[in-house]
């Protein structure tokens, strides 16, 4: 096996493999070490636990790259950021380090959340627009090294400085490649002062496990480029008579089985604004239209049961 001979692995019990017939991912039951640049790992090689399944040790880029590494033992691993400690590590096809995930346990029965996160260790951080110290799920960095996200773990809160101001944060945030805060989840509704008014920002349903994927956004210069809101939203237009009302609309929530309303997505653009209910995406100019935002104020915040895993509810539970 090309893959066995490349990195001298010992123990491959099962392997799957792409259909060019090379191996995608692996299970082992000997001791391995594997060196990626100046990075040494030993990928899972004991008997599952009541925290782990038997999942593939290493997966593998078709090319024969390893794209992740689940750890045998949590061991920390240097970042731009610091030494992070991880179980689950995943990589460039370069060999530059994608994404580091200080736990990899398996939630669900016999094992719970809050049995998870009292493994998991705090960590510092120091970015030019915060500090703080808190328990994530991850961090995701750029093929340069530069951090592009970080995933808060359910119902943490930092507070961010971002250029619309300092605002609480939960599931985490998103950098541009030059450090620049991209976009954020507001921990609460937060008010957004923007071309059009001020604005109450916030999706009381938002997914908590993911940070590539938040509420407000902005362009690289600084500048806002979308928010979304649980408001329905009357737009008059100036120079004659129009109306356009933008109502929320409702999904069924797959954890729950309730309806939910759906954000609504407002983009803007340099004259122009965009709003979307996910049924229909109109625009508007700015300096012919009056914009009149009824914001949903029945949010109350989630408080999940003892035991519960509310990893993707997106919950602040505190």
């Amino acid at each position: 096996m090309v893959i066995e001979e490349k990195y001298n692995m010992k123990g491959i019990t099962s392997y799957t493999t792409y259909l060019s017939g090379k191996i995608k991912d692996c299970i082992l039951e000997e001791y391995n070490e594997i060196c990626i640049g100046q990075h040494r790992f030993i990928p899972r090689f004991h008997k599952p636990d009541e925290r782990s399944r038997e999942n593939k040790a290493i997966s593998f880029y078709e090319s024969g790259k390893v794209k992740s590494i689940a750890l045998d033992e949590r061991a920390e691993v240097l970042t731009p950021l610091g030494l992070i400690p991880a179980e689950l590590i995943t990589f460039y096809e370069n060999g530059a380090i994608d994404s580091v995930f200080p736990l990899n346990g398996q939630i669900g029965f016999g094992w719970s959340e809050k049995d998870e996160e009292q493994l998991l260790e705090e960590v510092e951080f120091r970015f030019p627009f915060a500090g703080f110290t808190t328990k994530i799920i991850g961090l995701r960095f750029y093929q340069n090294g530069n951090p592009k996200s970080l995933i808060l773990w359910p119902g943490k809160r930092i507070e961010i400085k971002t250029p619309a101001g300092a605002y609480p944060v939960r599931i985490g945030f998103r950098l541009y490649e030059n450090g620049a805060v991209e976009s954020f989840e507001p921990a609460v509704p937060v008010s957004v002062e923007t071309s059009i008014g001020t604005i109450i920002a916030f999706d009381q349903n938002a997914m908590g496990m993911d940070a590539d994927f938040n509420s407000v956004k902005f362009y690289p210069d600084g500048s806002l480029k979308s928010l979304s809101t649980n408001s329905d939203i009357v737009v008059n237009k100036i120079s004659a008579a129009g109306r356009n009302v933008i109502y929320q609309q409702l999904r069924l929530d797959m954890m729950t089985g309730d309806m939910v309303k759906v954000p609504v997505v407002i983009s803007f653009q340099e004259n122009q604004v965009t709003i979307d209910n996910a049924v229909e995406k109109l625009t508007f100019p700015i300096d012919d239209s009056k914009f009149l935002f009824l914001y949903d104020g029945s949010y109350k915040e989630k408080k999940c049961s003892p035991g519960s895993d509310c990893s993707g509810c997106g919950a602040s539970c505190m």
